[in-house]
């Protein structure tokens, strides 16, 4: 099906050889500079560590890699000019994304225009480019036929054009995947949630960046949520259609946000189901809250009865909202009780 939308180019390479002539003469040259002195062989003087040093040696210092300021080249290359212009983190490039500086300094502005022009007209805002480009820089390594070839394979797949730059502004490396990459991730998770067409374009629109992600932490937190927390494979398959980025989490964290969810507080499975994102919150948090409810005897959880809390609110918020809408209390007493625990 892939063949239909690929079309392959050749790459002509040439290289430049080094003849055996051009060796010799470079050998013999380097040789002729030697002077008999020099290549007389010297017995080292022996002298004891101890001893004071007469010779400067300030020169000997640890070998150090070739650095690079993006800073001091702003006067002399467009193309650091331009970026600033647009808006890229060129200060997170620095510090971040590792061999960028060299490459970005070796890029000709009139070439990197061509690859701006393609993101705006696939529907990204300039300002996401930006973004875009702060992230991942080397996606102005790739050729604009592959990126082409990469979009044609989403529309291909019915991906809506508002889905594919929203995808692409929230997954800055998606473009960097080659469309047989892409296929087999999506497929994966297809076949491993016996998702259908329209569910798996979903999940991609809602979090691009868990297409992408190491599918062997994705099938970690399948096992936990399965074998650990008791959930059916049906259940899953609603988890991640409601908050697809729950495969990401961290698997402790995952599990002990559920412990107490359901140990200490005593929702039950389908309560959780009902809202899944409840999952993500941290435990730390959710026992902060929770416990002042306690105090405040409202930790009431159960919608058939009165003054029933929905645990979303519970969790959601700032603390001034917490305190006052869900706790019926004050801030100034739950930043007290935070001092007790």
């Amino acid at each position: 099906m892939l063949k239909r939308i690929i079309h392959f180019s050749t790459l002509k390479i040439s290289k430049t050889l080094c003849t055996s002539s051009q060796l010799s003469n470079s050998l013999e040259n380097r040789t002729n500079d030697l002077t008999p002195s020099t290549l007389e062989p010297t017995e080292p003087e022996s002298k004891s560590v101890l001893e004071p040093l007469n010779e400067d040696i300030s020169h000997v210092t640890t070998y150090l890699k070739p650095t690079y300021n993006i800073a001091a080249y702003a006067n002399r290359s467009e193309t650091i000019q331009e970026f600033i212009k647009l808006g890229v983190d060129l200060n997170h490039i620095e510090r971040k994304v590792s061999n960028a500086v060299p490459f970005i300094l070796r890029l000709h502005f009139e070439e990197v225009k061509k690859h701006l022009l393609f993101f705006t007209n696939v529907g990204i805002n300039i300002d996401d480019v930006a973004h875009l480009i702060t992230k991942n820089p080397f996606i102005l390594k790739e050729s604009l036929e592959d990126l082409d070839v990469r979009i044609n394979y989403l529309k291909f797949k019915r991906f809506t054009d508002e889905s594919i730059a929203r995808i692409i502004t929230k997954n800055p490396f998606w473009l960097s995947y080659s469309t047989q990459d892409i296929d087999t991730k999506l497929g994966f998770f297809q076949a491993t949630f016996e998702l259908s067409g329209p569910q798996v374009r979903q999940i991609a629109d809602q979090a691009p960046r868990l297409i992408t992600h190491n599918q062997e932490k994705v099938k970690l937190n399948v096992f936990v949520l399965k074998e650990e927390m008791g959930f059916s494979k049906y259940d899953i398959q609603n988890i991640i259609l409601k908050k697809p980025k729950i495969l990401m989490s961290e698997q402790k964290k995952l599990l002990k946000t559920f412990e107490y969810l359901h140990k200490v507080i005593g929702l039950s499975h389908q309560q959780i189901l009902e809202c899944p994102q409840i999952l993500t919150c941290r435990e730390n948090r959710l026992k902060e809250r929770h416990q002042f409810l306690v105090k405040m005897k409202r930790d009431q959880f159960n919608p058939k009865e009165p003054n029933f809390v929905n645990v979303i609110t519970m969790v959601s918020g700032t603390d001034s909202e917490f305190s006052t809408e869900v706790a019926k209390s004050s801030v100034e007493e739950y930043n007290l009780f935070l001092k007790t625990l």
